[in-house]
């Protein structure tokens, strides 16, 4: 009987769908419907799963990737906020969710598989479906494409957020960054106190929490690999000491360390609109001065000028969780194209 029910479920699932995803592979719905807006709050993600699954030992893994905790943060938050269904359970209003992981087995695999659609039922919307013959095949898959997952969701999370920012954002912010670099940005637009100096810019919403920021500074092309391999922390140390002091001389802002190690993560991101960028997280603090957060920035050459521009968001926000005003503050680093592009 539960047999039954659980096949009764997928054949309604990818009647709600209307799309097949457990293609191997990545293709994007093109569609002339008007969908719903998705629903769910920013990092909210639904897995459906077997419940064959879920009871065994891959739920360890699962839980492992979409609860994992977010890098370059002061506290372990995880990386998604997960609600979870068995297949039985599963009925069409849940179709709207903005994140959705699928996960069923399927005895006749040999190989587990996996796919992803886009704007399925609901809009914008990332469904992930994975087949798997046995729970140790999903335990190893997952674990193995845990940053392929994470990615498909994370990335779909910042294109949304960049998407509401290019409807409202500080056209105060956007003004200083293409009269001083020639490039615009669309951060949010409660960030309305702006400094601006040589090569340097910086915006900020000036409150004692939940304190969102936005710097831009220039430095001399250089190479990627130079560059993330420790010249950065430098470059961005000078650039903030020179331009965001504290309220006495002896501090500023800069990055912070533990031991003679730099609290930082670095690697080369393939943006979706295909440019090449250098990203680099960790913590800032205040020299001597006792507060700091979390950042996350990102590097873009700029051939034509002979520079690279970094962009950087950081928070201060003490008392409050910091992972979605961070990915506000990404989202926001992804909309900095030249002026006119």
């Amino acid at each position: 009987m539960k047999r039954d029910r659980t096949k009764r479920f997928w054949r309604t699932f990818w009647r709600v769908c209307g799309v097949v995803l457990l293609l191997v592979g990545c293709s994007e719905r093109k569609t002339a419907v008007r969908l719903g807006n998705s629903q769910g709050l920013p990092g909210e993600l639904l897995l459906v799963v077997d419940e064959s699954l879920w009871n065994t030992a891959a739920r360890d893994s699962l839980e492992s990737v979409l609860k994992g905790s977010v890098p370059g943060l002061p506290q372990n938050e995880p990386m998604f906020r997960m609600m979870r269904l068995f297949p039985e359970n599963f009925s069409p209003r849940f179709s709207m969710m903005r994140n959705i992981l699928e996960v069923r087995r399927d005895p006749g695999l040999k190989t587990t598989e996996m796919g992803v659609a886009y704007d399925v039922k609901a809009a914008p919307q990332v469904c992930v479906g994975i087949k798997t013959p046995d729970a140790a095949a999903l335990g190893r898959f997952v674990t193995a494409n845990r940053e392929t997952i994470v990615g498909l969701f994370l990335e779909g999370e910042l294109r949304r957020e960049a998407s509401m920012l290019k409807r409202k954002y500080s056209k105060l912010v956007d003004e200083a960054s293409r009269d001083i670099f020639g490039y615009t940005v669309k951060v949010p637009s409660d960030l309305g106190k702006v400094k601006k100096a040589e090569d340097f810019l910086w915006a900020s919403t000036d409150r004692l929490e939940k304190d969102l920021n936005f710097v831009c500074y220039a430095v001399p092309l250089t190479d990627g690999k130079a560059l993330l391999d420790g010249r950065w922390v430098a470059l961005r140390d000078s650039a903030m000491k020179r331009n965001i002091p504290g309220s006495a001389p002896e501090q500023w802002m800069t990055t912070a360390v533990e031991g003679n190690d730099t609290l930082v993560e670095t690697r080369t991101v393939r943006l979706s609109d295909g440019r090449v960028a250098y990203e680099m997280r960790g913590l800032w603090e205040m020299h001597r001065g006792g507060i700091g957060g979390p950042f996350v920035s990102l590097a873009y050459p700029d051939s034509a000028q002979g520079r690279m521009l970094a962009v950087e968001g950081f928070v201060y926000s003490p008392r409050t969780e910091k992972r979605d005003l961070v990915r506000r503050m990404e989202a926001a680093l992804r909309t900095f194209v030249p002026a006119g592009r």
